[in-house]
């Protein structure tokens, strides 16, 4: 068990050496000073490497043996979950993105549902609750109106959409960043005065994102239906 799990870290060492190594050359490369990389906006592709570099610092410097078993970080699991839910692998089925895949914006535009959202619309307040549960673990109140909870969607032509769904990914990147940044002392906490715990609003989120992924099944598969019977 010793060997393996020498054998593990050898490996999680190895990537993160090469995306430290990819992330410091493309900060450079755009002029960015990677020390800054923390307060800094960064675009989707070097957000994601960020992501990818703080979770794997995350892994090795939290994975603890004890009798021969290796634990995890609360925290860490709660990523992984948001990560299942938004990215893959989720136990109830297709995750956010994935439903997303083959949704064109024509199809995100529309509204096959009288009276309910449109994908594109539910893809926009996604984004709004993954911003508001990060901005809430920096201690921002992140009260959005109701206009703010559910952005209009102006241009509908591909290039918006494909930007729209760009924006969503980087926004969730961040969040992740933001929780494992939690200490862990924190999670049975208020999140803010008069708030849920710090827990219970990144379970939120989770909880949020698998919710809207259910819904935008539905209105795929209802397009769907009137597309064959045209």
């Amino acid at each position: 068990m010793a060997n393996k799990e020498e054998g593990r870290r050898g490996e999680l060492d190895a990537r993160l050496r090469k995306i430290e190594e990819r992330f410091e050359h493309e900060m450079r490369e755009r002029g960015f000073d990677p020390a800054q990389a923390e307060s800094l906006a960064l675009p989707g592709s070097l957000a994601k490497l960020y992501a990818e570099r703080e979770e794997l610092r995350a892994e090795l410097q939290t994975d603890e043996q004890h009798d021969g078993q290796t634990f995890m970080k609360e925290t860490e699991r709660i990523i992984d979950q948001l990560k299942r839910a938004f990215e893959g692998q989720a136990w109830h089925g297709p995750s956010v993105l994935e439903i997303l895949q083959d949704v064109t914006a024509g199809q995100a535009a529309a509204r096959p549902i009288p009276g309910a959202h449109s994908i594109w619309e539910i893809v926009l307040h996604i984004a709004v609750w993954e911003s508001v549960c990060r901005r809430r673990l920096a201690g921002d109140q992140a009260e959005p109106s109701d206009v703010e909870d559910w952005p209009a969607v102006n241009d509908t032509d591909e290039a918006a959409w494909q930007a729209t769904k760009a924006h969503l990914v980087e926004g969730h990147q961040k969040l992740r960043q933001a929780i494992a940044r939690v200490d862990e002392s924190q999670l049975d906490e208020p999140i803010l005065p008069g708030k849920p715990s710090v827990y219970v609003t990144v379970h939120g989120a989770v909880q949020h994102d698998l919710y809207h992924a259910g819904q935008i099944a539905i209105l795929k598969k209802t397009l769907s239906g009137k597309e064959q019977r045209v």
